[in-house]
């Protein structure tokens, strides 16, 4: 065995031992195999809900070259998805980047960067609350029934509580069947699209992956759109403690996460710009797979479409929310959480699910009071669009911190110059995300937004230098674990 190989095996026990419960409490240790933990990624990254309209989007921006743009954007996120893999490869735990960063950079870089994906969680799932609730009012006006899209969102976060409160067997499973239910409805359109030939015969057409003359910095926004559409895929990792054989069950379920969901993207967006007479039209649909459903198939099957984007927001809804239980479960367990401590709350599970019953309640109120600060809003849409971005913003921040991080881990530990220029090129790729979407500065009111995000950001920063918080830190024994020299 390599002194690497012998390091990695070292930590790995290390975590192990840090992060293992007393008996009868704590999360229920690897329970989950490959297919619900690539669940949890897939169902934050809720392809199914995000293709029935984001071809639209995608065509408003790129016009012709939706299917190109999703294609560069699935070439930009697999640089930053090498650092979770580089993690995630050598030791794991419910903290996510909590450990990975921390490990790397330090106690207080660790808790940063994960209050800020913490927040990306939280945020998001209020957000798919109100995208859930969009698209079945959509459904539910097509069958003539008419109802406040908040109430619609309060009973879809309502019903996210009840499985996240049960093992997390249970709410993998509902999210893999959710996705799968999805994908498979939609596959029928998109086959039956191409059976048809689409508009004019062109269904096989390669026009989708051309540029038609766009300017490449046009294209670049394409691709950012694009990249914030496969975001979602390190979710996998808050399940450190939970899969089986997370060594191998992780790094592989974050790459596969990214390959299926940009595959959905990829496939769909080409499926719709071929079935459509032009660009202007496919981006003047609100929801082209639903159209294309009705107009292909029949009725029927675009109401079972408009369903499919249902169960697939559902499915995310529940994922972004058990992943945000993990991080503030794992961060409140490090920070020294005892019984009769104030933090003692955050580490309870429940005694016969082992759920994190106490950051449930408070991911669960804070996402609806994510959702609930907009619900003023006429439209489902603009609370979706408002709150989403927050957490859009922040996630590039976390991959950034992470990207960095593990090219300290790999220049400490194994000076590979191959994966340190693969992490040079994701660094690269996330500046060029950052300018993309800050220069020039966004109009309100997202640009409110962006300083309500940066605002949340720094609070993380205040909190980690406040003298208890940093003493808690520096006594963390996952921490100690993770930065702890190799024995002898």
């Amino acid at each position: 065995m390599s002194r690497s190989a012998g390091y990695i095996d070292d930590l790995a026990q290390r975590v192990e031992a840090a992060t293992m419960p007393r008996p009868g409490e704590g999360l229920a240790r690897g329970q989950l195999k490959f297919l619900r933990t690539v669940a949890l990624s897939v169902g934050i990254q809720g392809p199914v809900a995000g293709v029935i309209v984001g071809p639209a989007i995608l065509a408003s921006i790129v016009g012709g070259s939706g299917a190109l743009a999703y294609l560069l954007g699935l070439v930009a996120m697999a640089f930053v998805v090498y650092a979770f893999v580089i993690f995630s490869r050598s030791f794991n735990s419910a903290g996510s980047v909590y450990a990975f960063n921390g490990a790397a950079l330090g106690a207080r870089y660790g808790f940063v960067s994960a209050w800020i994906l913490l927040l990306v969680y939280v945020s998001f799932a209020g957000a798919v609350y109100a995208s859930t609730a969009d698209i079945a009012q959509t459904l539910l006006a097509s069958l003539g029934i008419h109802l406040w899209w908040v109430w619609i969102a309060a009973a879809g976060f309502a019903l996210t509580m009840l499985f996240a409160h049960r093992s997390i067997r249970l709410s993998t499973m509902v999210i893999f069947a959710c996705e799968g239910i999805a994908v498979a409805l939609l596959t029928i359109v998109g086959v039956v699209i191409l059976a048809k030939g689409g508009y004019h015969h062109h269904a096989l057409s390669a026009a989708p992956f051309k540029t038609h003359g766009i300017p490449l910095g046009i294209l670049g926004l394409g691709v950012v759109n694009a990249f914030g559409a496969f975001s979602g895929f390190e979710g996998a990792a808050t399940l450190g403690e939970e899969s089986r054989r997370s060594r191998r069950t992780i790094p592989a379920a974050i790459a596969w996460s990214l390959v299926g969901a940009s595959a959905v993207y990829i496939v769909f967006t080409w499926i719709a710009d071929n079935a459509y007479p032009s660009a202007a039209a496919l981006a003047a649909a609100p929801a082209p797979f639903v159209h294309l459903a009705d107009v292909y198939v029949g009725g029927a099957m675009g109401l079972a479409v408009n369903a499919a984007g249902v169960i697939s927001a559902f499915g995310a809804q529940l994922a972004c929310i058990n992943a945000a239980n993990r991080i503030l479960y794992a961060m409140g367990r490090d920070l020294g959480a005892h019984p009769g401590s104030r933090l003692a709350f955050v580490t309870r599970t429940h005694r016969r699910h082992r759920s994190p019953s106490g950051a449930l309640a408070l991911t669960g109120v804070t996402s609806a009071a994510a959702l609930g600060a907009f619900s003023f809003e006429s439209t489902a849409v603009r609370a979706l669009t408002i709150v989403v971005e927050f957490g859009a913003y922040l996630i590039i921040v976390a991959y950034l911190m992470t990207v960095i991080s593990a090219i300290a881990w790999v220049w400490r530990h194994q000076r590979k110059w191959s994966e340190l220029a693969v992490l040079g090129i994701g660094v690269a790729v996330l500046v060029y995300v950052l300018y993309d979407t800050f220069v020039p500065f966004p109009a309100a009111p997202f640009g409110w937004i962006l300083l309500a995000a940066a605002g949340a950001a720094m609070a993380g920063a205040a909190i980690s230098a406040l003298p208890g918080v940093r003493g808690r830190l520096a006594a963390s024994t996952l921490l100690i674990a993770v930065r702890a020299p190799a024995r002898s």
